[in-house]
């Protein structure tokens, strides 16, 4: 009986141990499974805290780019100055040729061509033979190639002024958004391409060596190939 009673605490004894001995490996286990997930929950924040860095823009480019930006806005205000005075001087002479030009009975400004067969008014409509005969024009009034040219590059010189102060938008609207902060790379690369791309003639005849930084790039990017 009591060898029974004495068999049967030594099985109970192992049976507990058994259970003791498994709670300890499953904690264990457990303990290394929360480590491994806490490690790598650690090394993700951290990963993604360094691309969270790494996408915003640093303080030494921003200062870098609003250097350049400034560069612009100088560029441009001399370009709109030099155009400005190239309309003055333009208007100038266009005033003059149309002073000298054979005026119509009913107060049209007329041009008579090189070749004499054509004659136009100062609007650039053509005038038939039965309104004026070139004849009756003198030929040391203006013609309508001179008046015509000069007319040209007025509006050329109008263009030019309208695209200087759509840059200078530009700018102005690059500063605001530089102002703004948490800016991320990709938007200021955009950004700083945007305005060099962008930039008219006018202003990067003002900057000294951007039009041979241009032709370097042109010459740098792929041509198409042509089929003979």
């Amino acid at each position: 009986m009591s060898l029974n009673i004495a068999g049967t605490l030594r099985g109970e004894f192992r049976h507990r141990a058994e259970i003791a001995h498994r709670q300890r490996i499953l904690h264990e286990r457990r303990q290394k499974l929360e480590r491994r997930e806490r490690q790598e929950q650690i090394e993700e924040e951290a990963a993604e805290f360094t691309e969270m860095v790494l996408a915003f823009v640093t303080t030494s480019e921003i200062t870098q780019f609003r250097a350049e930006i400034d560069t612009y806005d100088a560029a441009t205000v001399a370009a709109l100055q030099e155009n400005g005075h190239s309309l003055e001087l333009l208007q100038e002479r266009l005033d003059q040729l149309l002073s000298q030009a054979f005026v119509l009975n009913d107060g049209r400004r007329v041009f008579k061509s090189e070749d004499g067969l054509q004659v136009f008014d100062e609007h650039g409509i053509e005038l038939d033979a039965t309104t004026i005969d070139p004849d009756l024009i003198p030929d040391d009034r203006p013609t309508w190639e001179e008046y015509k040219s000069t007319l040209d590059e007025k509006t050329r010189l109008l263009e030019e002024r309208r695209a200087l102060i759509d840059y200078q938008a530009k700018l102005d609207d690059t500063r605001e958004r530089l102002d703004a902060g948490d800016i991320t790379q990709v938007d200021f690369d955009k950004l700083r391409e945007r305005l060099k791309t962008s930039m008219p003639e006018a202003v990067r005849r003002q900057i000294p060596g951007m039009e041979a930084e241009q032709r370097a790039t042109a010459a740098a990017e792929p041509k198409p190939d042509i089929d003979l």
